[in-house]
């Protein structure tokens, strides 16, 4: 009797424990969240700050120190060149796109019967400058969670050598070489991912301008822009980004619609054969529900950097996820 009494009341205090665990974490989610993203940030730059490590600066080798702030020095200039150069003619080109949405739908010629229903949904297309109005005070609302994350990721980054030794040392010692090389995978992975991305996302941004510009196609400078950062949602980018610059294809007559279409079918097929392959490599992608599961619980938890950072994410559970499984092999 005795002995049950004692076994109900551990089971109780573990579960008590468990359940103040579960608030505690609830409770500190966005904190937890931010070291999260923080941390696959600096796996993502890892390679990056070896590539510099490697280097020889005044007859010595970069100090790690140094090779960090080079790295995320980099890393903000492209941002800031990003937000200053390509966003505002972005913006820009949309707000126009926008404007022009109705008048382009209603300039194109459908079937008599199809035309209730067009006009019926020509009255909400206004509600799309809404949603890029929202789009945008989301993005800037991040921009504090986003600064965080980055100097999180220095001060890591400094030290991750450390951490890394100290995260494998809570495992078995049986492990702690599969861990280790589990890390070194998805360092490598992470990098080689997000040079190849870049390089699909300027190679289709550019092509599509210049498709476009030679079709005679309004706003092709927007639409490029839009199609090289549509690039870094695989499956589904590429698809929407086509379906914009269809649209305005069409408005403008049948013959250009079907040259636009057309362009995006050569672009895609090109992507799938020869570009992806020569550039990602092994690195495999995702299915495209796995992709957009990934993007919609990123969004949902971190808004646009959890969007960004879904399919690095997914990336990170997958390499762990074949290690210790097995799983896909």
């Amino acid at each position: 009797m005795d002995k049950q009494l004692v076994i109900s009341l551990k089971t109780i205090i573990l579960t008590l424990l468990m359940l103040l665990g579960a608030y505690v974490v609830y409770k500190l989610g966005p904190i937890i969240g931010i070291l999260l993203l923080a941390t696959l940030v600096v796996i993502a730059m890892e390679q990056l700050v070896n590539y510099f490590m490697k280097k020889i600066l005044f007859n010595k080798r970069v100090s790690r120190g140094l090779a960090v702030l080079i790295s995320y020095s980099l890393l903000v200039l492209i941002i800031l060149a990003v937000l200053t150069f390509i966003v505002p003619p972005l913006v820009v080109e949309l707000q126009k796109m926008v404007i022009g949405l109705p008048a382009m739908i209603s300039s194109i010629e459908i079937p008599e019967e199809w035309q209730v229903s067009m006009l019926d949904v020509l009255p909400e297309t206004s509600e799309i400058s809404v949603g890029v109005l929202n789009v945008t005070v989301s993005f800037f609302s991040n921009l504090a969670m986003f600064l965080s994350v980055l100097v999180i990721a220095i001060y890591m980054s400094l030290d991750w050598d450390n951490i890394k030794k100290g995260f494998i040392s809570l495992f078995p010692k049986n492990l702690e070489y599969t861990v280790e090389d589990t890390i070194a995978e998805i360092e490598k992975n992470l990098g080689l991912w997000i040079k190849g991305q870049l390089l699909l996302m300027l190679i289709i941004g550019v092509t599509t301008f210049v498709g476009l510009s030679i079709l005679g196609v309004r706003y092709s400078v927007g639409l490029g822009l839009l199609a090289g950062i549509f690039e870094a949602i695989p499956n589904v980018g590429p698809v929407l980004s086509a379906i914009v610059a269809g649209l305005i294809g069409f408005s403008d007559s049948p013959i250009k619609g079907i040259g636009v279409v057309s362009l995006f079918v050569v672009i895609q097929q090109l992507e799938n054969n020869f570009i992806v392959p020569k550039i990602m490599g092994k690195v495999s992608g995702f299915r495209p529900l796995i992709i957009l599961l990934a993007l919609l619980i990123g969004a949902k938890f971190f808004g646009v950097i959890g969007a960004l950072c879904a399919i690095p994410a997914a990336m990170v559970v997958s390499t762990i996820l074949k290690k210790f499984l097995g799983y896909g092999e």
